[in-house]
């Protein structure tokens, strides 16, 4: 798909305003995007009996119909129409239930404008997924030009080896397609997945009921284990019965949905003792009038004033580097070294890298800070490593057994500090693909170690 192709998308809410706010948000996020709201469900499915449309956007409970009452009068009139379950009735038991009538993607709405990046790119994966199962359907020579430049792994297999892999295929898996090219299809499958993976299948080549879209693990090629969503369906090959099928990684919402977790933990227990000292100190500055009580409720308010400043800087270093810009570590550094009084050396030899330029400042800046803050040094040193680069310093060290823990948000040894520093670190090399780690330095302090960078 091209990004010329428009794709229209007909939203149904109770709410005309909503529908407004959603329709300019996701415009403005994607120009290819053409949103037309509608509060009356039936009027939605005479828009698509009139026009041509690629996707619904459906509340959960839209006026006058069940959303997923909605979904099956959707699909009798277009079976393989995506359809994106927009809801603020969320739980486990909506979404289970949603996945299972066949909706192809489930968001809950949340609050802030955030999530209508994720709406937007969540509706064009969508269609995207859709035009392409579509050109599957036609000959072998014209699907064959549409999957190579498909952003979806597609595959077909014979007889339980795969016949044919895409680019994307490969890229997703790891593997050459020389080496694809005859290998058993589950030996791909993470083994705790097989099981269910065969038994899909089983039904599937028999006609029985089946799902036509699932998510499973796979293990690649380096031995990493990746979350996917498949699509297959019978066909034939070369005159005999085949599966074709395609894939799409998405791990990353995975481990999203993992740090949101993570996130909402880390807010709800850190904001907890301020608040409870505020409550509490309120209720004695009521009973006796003494003004010391105020002291005690600024410096909660000022606690949680650097909380909630230090929480958005672990949301943001979380996000994902979209646009990364070719960034050379040694320059970086030096700017990161003006926000400490630290002295701060870069020895020759740093790389040039692929990176948001402002959170690899934001990592150093806080591996600076960790060595002021926890250390007796007033120097440290930034050198080259042999696939990154590790920030060292000639202090205490740290106990092997806590060197894991220290990345964790919330840990620390400071009762004055937050503990965000170092998880700001992991995050921020997450969202990059990086990898970190904590070492001894041959001083026997800390080196703090930041590696799989690819240098340009």
């Amino acid at each position: 798909m091209t990004d010329s192709e428009p794709i229209r998308v007909v939203h149904v809410d109770s709410d005309p305003d909503f529908l407004e706010v959603v329709a300019e948000h996701l415009e403005s996020e994607n120009e290819a995007l053409t949103v037309e709201g509608e509060t009356d469900p039936q009027a939605a499915l005479d828009r698509l009996d009139r026009t041509s449309v690629d996707c619904v956007l459906s509340d959960h409970r839209p006026a006058g119909i069940d959303g997923l009452d909605f979904l099956e009068r959707v699909r009798e009139r277009h079976p393989e129409m995506p359809f994106v379950l927009y809801t603020s009735h969320g739980s486990e038991e909506i979404a289970s239930e949603a996945i299972s009538a066949g909706v192809t993607e489930y968001m809950q709405k949340e609050t802030g404008t955030d999530q209508y990046a994720v709406l937007a790119n969540t509706i064009t994966n969508a269609v995207e997924h859709t035009r392409t199962e579509a050109a599957l359907q036609e000959s072998q020579q014209r699907y064959r030009t549409v999957v190579e430049q498909s952003h979806d792994g597609v595959f077909i297999y014979l007889d339980g080896t795969f016949e044919f892999v895409n680019e994307r295929f490969c890229a997703i898996t790891g593997y050459g397609a020389d080496t694809l090219i005859g290998m058993d299809v589950f030996e791909l499958v993470h083994p705790d997945d097989r099981d269910r993976v065969r038994e899909i299948s089983r039904r599937r080549q028999s006609g029985e009921a089946h799902p036509q879209q699932y998510e499973a693990r796979i293990v690649t090629a380096d031995g990493e284990t990746r979350e996917v969503s498949l699509s297959v369906r019978s066909t034939t090959y070369d005159g005999e019965p085949a599966e074709i099928g395609s894939i799409r990684d998405v791990t990353d919402r995975y481990r999203s949905a993992e740090r949101l977790d993570e996130f909402a933990s880390i807010v709800s227990h850190d904001l907890r003792n301020p608040l409870n000292v505020l409550s509490g100190r309120l209720d004695l500055a009521r009973e006796t009038g003494d003004e010391t009580h105020f002291d005690a409720l600024e410096r909660s308010i000022d606690k949680m004033e650097t909380l909630l400043e230090e929480m958005r800087d672990l949301a943001r270093a979380g996000l994902p580097v979209r646009e990364p810009a070719v960034v050379d570590v040694e320059s970086t550094a030096r700017e990161a070294a003006e926000t400490t009084d630290l002295t701060v050396t870069t020895e020759a030899g740093l790389p040039t890298i692929e990176a948001d330029r402002d959170r690899l400042e934001g990592a150093l800046v806080e591996c600076f800070e960790n060595v002021a803050v926890h250390t007796d040094c007033d120097s440290v040193r930034v050198r080259p490593t042999e696939d990154g680069f590790a920030v060292v310093d000639d202090g205490p060290g740290i106990e092997a057994s806590e060197r894991d823990r220290v990345f964790e948000a919330g840990y620390t040894t400071d009762t004055d500090r937050t503990g965000f520093g170092l998880a700001i670190v992991q995050w921020i090399a997450d969202a990059h693909g990086w990898s970190v780690a904590v070492e001894a330095s041959s001083s026997g302090g800390t080196r703090i170690v930041i590696s799989d960078l690819e240098r340009t």
